[in-house]
Formats: C-alpha cells, sequence, structure tokens
C-alpha cells in the first residue's frame, strides 16, 4: 500500500497483515517508521516488505509494483492512501503550495490507480483512502477536498472499467484521525472536531483500517463504487 509509514497507512498495513495478507509498505520519506512497521509485522509471524517511491512520478510507481509483483508473485489489493495536506483560505493559497497537492494527492493517486487497474489480478480490490472533507468541504479546506474529490471521481468510473473482472473499487473518507495529518492541528481545533463526533472523540487509523480490511476482505466483494464516510458519525 502506498503511504504506508505513518498514521492511517500503519495502521492499514498492521490490520492486512493480522488477516492473513502479504504487505508492502511504501514510504515517500520516512525510512524509519516504514522500517519499524515492517519488522513489528515480521516479528507477529507476517510477511511484509519495505519500497521506497515517488508517487507523482510515473517511473516510480511502476517500478514500485513490479518489486512487488517480484517479491509477492501478484498484487491482489492496493491501497492508495499516500497524500499531503494543506489548508488555508482560497485566496491565500500560493501557486506552489497548489501545485504540490494536485502532485502528490491527484496526480499521485491516478499513477497508483492507473498501475493497479492494470496490475491487480482478477477478483482483486482497489481501495483509496479520500476523506470526508471530499463530501464536507469546511472553510479553509477548498483545495484538498477538492484533490480528494477529484480522485473520488476517478474511482466510480474506474469500478465500471474493471468490474467484469470481479475487481472492486471503492474509497474510505475519514474524519478527523489521530495520530495522522491532523495531529498538526491545535488543541482548539481538535477539540472541536471532537465536539462535531457522535462519539465524543477523534478517529483512530484502527478504526479506518477496520473499514479497509472489510473492503479487502471476501465480505466485500459486492461493494463497489462507493466512497464510505468513516468519520465517527461527524456532524456539518
Amino acid at each position: 500500500m502506498t503511504g504506508g509509514s505513518g498514521g492511517i497507512g500503519n495502521g492499514i498495513c498492521r490490520r492486512l497483515a493480522a488477516d492473513g495478507f502479504n504487505v508492502a509498505v511504501h514510504y515517500g520519506t520516512d525510512k524509519d517508521s516504514a522500517v519499524r512497521v515492517c519488522a513489528e509485522i515480521q516479528a507477529s509471524g507476517g510477511r511484509a516488505i519495505i519500497a521506497s517511491a515517488n508517487v507523482a512520478e510515473e517511473a516510480d510507481v511502476a517500478s514500485l509494483f513490479a518489486k512487488v509483483v517480484s517479491r509477492f508473485g501478484g498484487v491482489d489489493i492496493v491501497v492508495a492512501n499516500a497524500g499531503t495536506s494543506g489548508f488555508g483560505p482560497i485566496a491565500d493559497v500560493e501557486l506552489a503550495d497548489f501545485e504540490k497537492l494536485i502532485a502528490v494527492n491527484v496526480r499521485g493517486a491516478f499513477l497508483t490507480l492507473r498501475e493497479a487497474a492494470r496490475t491487480v489480478r482478477d477478483n482483486g480490490r482497489i481501495i483509496f483512502t479520500s476523506s470526508q472533507l471530499a463530501e464536507r468541504p469546511r472553510q479553509g479546506t477548498g483545495i484538498y477536498s477538492a484533490t480528494k474529490a477529484a480522485v473520488d471521481a476517478m474511482l466510480s468510473s474506474l469500478s465500471n472499467e474493471v468490474g467484469k473482472r470481479n475487481i472492486t473499487v471503492n474509497s474510505v473518507r475519514p474524519g478527523a484521525t489521530s495520530p495522522g495529518m491532523f495531529d498538526d492541528s491545535d488543541e482548539a481545533k481538535k477539540q472541536e472536531f471532537v465536539d462535531l463526533s457522535a462519539f465524543g472523540r477523534l478517529g483512530t487509523p484502527e478504526d479506518i483500517a477496520s473499514v479497509v480490511s472489510f473492503l479487502a476482505g471476501s465480505d466485500g466483494k459486492w461493494i463497489t463504487g462507493q466512497h464510505i464516510r468513516a468519520d465517527g458519525g461527524m456532524s456539518n
């Protein structure tokens, strides 16, 4: 899975390994975290490797998939989780910051999903980590929300394109989750999202990993083209 070294990705890697899947823990820059996750999976009896790639580079993504095929014999599940955050009023967003979000969140996701469509074996799974903000943008999230919504639109089309091979394609839309990108928020902002949750708390990587596990398993075979909110009942 891409973006497997930290936060939500870490939790998903651990859960899929516990479910019995061989796991490729991808990282962009945080090699130490990827090594730690991989070692912990192996210590628990699972099978995992680490793999580095810049998801915004076509050759890197192709090489990443080739490495997984070489080590594990094929690819059955792809979780596209690599992403970056960036917030602020649209009037204040610098072009360089906008282009960084597009490069990682849209271009990177497109390259990953395209390679997944070419590589995943019949009866496989393609899962994208989206965001509750794709559906419900808030003040200051316009650009980030747009990047997630753009990929969700790709997924809706892709689900029909690979459905004849019994490959499911879905996205999971987390709400505020910690640890994760949300850790950069101040305490007042965190409390605001705690108050919005029906459960009165932030989400955890394990909460999101449980949904991914369901979609990746045999019980998820009849669900495709869906964007599943996993946000603890967050209200507007």
